[in-house]
C-alpha cells in the first residue's frame, strides 16, 4: 500500500510537469514582443532616413534657387541703393534748377519788360525821326521826270489849295520807294524842312481829296516806321468801308482810330474794337455793315 508521502509527493511532481508548457509559451511571446519591438525600432529608423534622404533630394533645388534667389535679391538690393543715392542726387539737383529757373524767369520777365520799353522807345525814335516825312500813294512813275523836288514844291499848292501859297514849300529831299506791287505806281516819300508844312499838307489833303486830270486819286499819309505802319495798316480795310460810306474816319498818332458818325465821335485803339463797335452803330441805323 502507497503511504500518503508518496501521494503527496506524486501530486506535487504532477503539479511541476503541468506548468511547464505555459511558461514556454510565456516566454516566446515575450521574446516575440522583443524580436517585433527591436524590428519596428528599426523599420521606424529605416523610415526615417528614408523620408530624411528623400526630402533632401527633394529640397536640394529648392534650397539651390533660394540661395540663388537669395544672392539675386542681394544684388538687386545693392542697386537698389544705388539707384536710390543717385534718385537722391537727382532730386536735389532737380531743386536746385527748379530754384534757378525761377529766379531765370523772375529775371526774364524783367528783360522782356524792359526790352518792351527799349522797343517802344526805339519805335517812337525812329517815328520822330519821319515826323517831316509824307507819303504820296498814287502819283503815276514818270510824272515828276528827274526833279521830284521841283515837282512837288511846283504841283503840291495846285492840288491842296488850302496851303498858305505865302510861304513856299520846302523840301529837303523826295524820292520813290521800292515795292514789289507793280499793279499801282511806288510810293514817292518827300521830307519838308518845316513840321507845320507837314501837317498843312496832311490836313489839306484830308479836305480837298486832291485828284490827277484824269481821274486818279492821290493819297497823303504821314511817314512811321515799320512797327508803327504795320499797326495803322491794320485799320486799312475798316477805313475804305467808311469812306466808301463818306463816314470821316482818320488815324492819329501811333494807331488809333478816330471817327465822327452823324454829330458823334469815337476813338479805337484797335482794327478789332472799330469793327465790332462801327458795325452795331451802322446796323442801329440801318445801313449797311461797316
Amino acid at each position: 500500500m502507497t503511504s500518503k508521502k508518496d501521494q503527496t509527493s506524486s501530486k506535487k511532481d504532477s503539479n511541476k510537469q503541468g506548468k511547464q508548457p505555459n511558461d514556454s509559451a510565456e516566454d516566446i511571446a515575450m521574446l516575440i514582443k522583443r524580436a517585433m519591438a527591436a524590428e519596428m525600432e528599426t523599420f521606424q529608423e529605416t523610415v526615417a532616413l528614408m523620408l530624411n534622404e528623400s526630402l533632401e533630394k527633394a529640397l536640394d533645388p529648392i534650397q539651390k534657387h533660394m540661395a540663388e534667389n537669395g544672392n539675386i535679391l542681394r544684388s538687386l538690393k545693392e542697386q537698389a541703393d544705388i539707384h536710390a543715392k543717385k534718385f537722391s542726387t537727382v532730386f536735389n539737383q532737380i531743386d536746385s534748377i527748379q530754384v534757378s529757373l525761377r529766379k531765370t524767369e523772375k529775371e526774364t520777365s524783367f528783360c522782356v519788360a524792359e526790352v518792351t520799353k527799349l522797343q517802344k522807345k526805339f519805335d517812337e525814335l525812329e517815328d520822330r525821326s519821319r515826323m517831316n516825312n509824307v507819303r504820296l500813294v498814287g502819283l503815276p512813275v514818270g510824272n515828276e521826270r528827274d526833279d521830284p523836288r521841283g515837282y512837288l514844291q511846283k504841283m503840291l499848292p495846285i492840288w491842296i489849295p488850302q496851303l498858305d501859297r505865302s510861304v513856299p514849300l520846302e523840301i529837303d529831299r523826295a524820292h520813290r520807294i521800292y515795292s514789289n506791287n507793280t499793279a499801282r505806281p511806288r510810293t514817292m516819300i518827300f521830307r519838308l524842312l518845316r513840321y507845320t508844312d507837314r501837317q498843312a499838307i496832311l490836313e489839306g489833303a484830308r479836305k480837298a481829296k486832291p485828284t490827277l486830270p484824269d481821274g486818279t486819286k492821290l493819297q497823303f499819309f504821314a511817314d512811321y516806321g515799320p512797327r508803327t505802319m504795320q499797326e495803322r495798316q491794320k485799320y486799312k480795310e475798316i477805313r475804305a468801308k467808311l469812306w466808301q460810306k463818306r463816314i470821316d474816319a482818320y488815324l492819329i498818332y501811333p494807331a488809333i482810330l478816330k471817327v465822327t458818325y452823324k454829330g458823334v465821335k469815337m476813338s479805337f485803339n484797335s482794327a478789332e474794337e472799330a469793327k465790332e463797335a462801327l458795325k452795331v452803330t451802322v446796323l442801329a441805323d440801318g445801313e449797311d455793315d461797316a
